[in-house]
């Protein structure tokens, strides 16, 4: 219970009012930045990361914004369903998101059971179709891609650096789940 109560604290978007103004680009970079810390969080906690994909497991049609669902499911509502949101939105028809693999790979991360060739493939396919995607998430891409474990120092880095890139002034719940999973700045 601990657990949901977390997430409805620090949700980002708790209305549908708080997307009004929006690029539809920029909450695509936030879909690929999240899906990056979901994966560092399933290799630093597995069970965490595995009850946020559960979390949207519930519901992976992508067809309506909810107030229940994670954050990274209403971004990528956003994305998907751009044309039911046009008068909320600054749309992009040029950014469409793989839909039918990003719901098998969030039923492998609730599972935990994930292909990482499969995820690796899913990100290389948005950092594509996602114009402007920050260097440093590119570079994380790669590490967390890599087959061989990353340092201690590696993935430090990464969960600091995704933490910086995804502050805003209210967090997402899955950034809140990130940083107090982990620790990344007691070095």
């Amino acid at each position: 219970m601990e657990f949901i109560k977390e997430i409805t604290e620090s949700r980002v978007y708790r209305r549908l009012s708080q997307l009004h103004g929006r690029k539809v680009g920029d909450i695509a970079k936030e879909v690929y930045s999240h899906l990056l810390m979901l994966k560092v969080l399933y290799g630093v906690d597995k069970s965490k990361a595995q009850r946020y994909a559960k979390d949207m497991v519930q519901n992976l049609n992508f067809n309506g914004f909810r107030m229940s669902m994670p954050d990274l499911y209403n971004m990528i509502v956003m994305v998907v369903d751009q044309k039911k949101y046009a008068d909320q939105l600054f749309n992009n028809w040029d950014i469409v998101l793989p839909e039918m693999r990003l719901k098998r790979i969030i039923r492998d991360f609730a599972s935990g059971t994930l292909d990482e060739n499969d995820y690796a493939n899913l990100m290389l396919i948005l950092q594509r179709r996602i114009p402007g995607v920050d260097q440093d998430l590119i570079r994380i891409r790669r590490m967390v891609s890599d087959k061989k474990t990353p340092s201690k120092q590696d993935t430090n880095w990464m969960i600091r650096r995704l933490l910086q890139i995804t502050r805003k002034k209210g967090n997402s719940d899955l950034h809140m789940l990130l940083m107090t999973s982990t620790n990344p700045f007691s070095d």
